[in-house]
């Protein structure tokens, strides 16, 4: 079996580099399990979305929304469309000019409230990214501190400030630095990537919700044209 370097001074580690080497292997894997999942979410999230959109585009009036849902698979954009159909569902059939903004508005309440509840649900886990970002350099850094504290009181033990009684001990220490910085540098660029792409999912829900609205209110204005003509 090839025996590296790398590996042999993981061998020879003292205690303390072993604790914080697993540390960093835990939150590394615990770091790609998130991101390859995520990965994944977002993926098939936004296929889901574009399907209904693009169905979403050929309705014309605001009833015809739950035939859509009904027909349509599992989505963000269904999820936000169920809830203001439940939300409509509750209107009296009497429409009036007063009426219109309250009922509108009541709308807009269930579309950021809706909203919301997706970015938690987009959200979920991409934090944990974000600590370990900021965590991981920190623990290698503390691993790298005990290391040359050890390296030096090897020197105190031998007298001597030889290479070959220094090397290993900075060598040992600097290998934590290298791990720290192996898990964070993946984290941190998938933390802001994650963050980025449900920023711009929110912005495609509330252009979303909007169109939703209008419909509403357009059927509302037609209704009121009926009757007044």
């Amino acid at each position: 079996m090839l025996d590296l370097p790398v590996i042999q001074m993981v061998r020879d580690s003292d205690v303390a580099t072993m604790v914080i080497l697993c540390v960093l292997a835990v939150m590394s894997l615990m770091c790609w399990g998130i991101i390859i999942v995520k990965m994944i979410f977002f993926k098939k999230n936004q296929h889901a979305n574009a399907v209904f959109y693009r169905q979403f585009e050929k309705i014309e009036r605001f009833v015809d929304l739950k035939d859509l849902c009904d027909n349509s698979g599992a989505s963000a954009l269904k999820s936000l469309t169920e809830e203001v159909l439940i939300e409509a569902s509750k209107f009296s059939n009497f429409v009036s000019y007063d009426s219109i903004q309250h009922r509108a508005s009541l709308l807009e309440d269930t579309i950021q409230r809706s909203i919301e509840g997706i970015r938690l649900n987009e959200n979920r886990h991409v934090n944990f990214l974000g600590m370990c970002a900021n965590l991981a350099p920190f623990f290698g850094l503390l691993g790298t501190v005990w290391g040359i504290m050890t390296a030096f009181f090897e020197i105190g033990q031998h007298g001597s400030a030889d290479l070959a009684v220094v090397a290993p001990g900075i060598a040992m220490a600097l290998i934590t630095t290298v791990a720290g910085l192996v898990v964070a540098i993946p984290a941190s660029g998938s933390y802001n990537y994650f963050v980025s792409r449900t920023g711009e999912n929110e912005i495609a829900y509330y252009n979303f919700g909007s169109r939703m609205l209008s419909l509403f209110k357009r059927g509302d204005l037609l209704a009121l044209e009926e009757v007044a003509g």
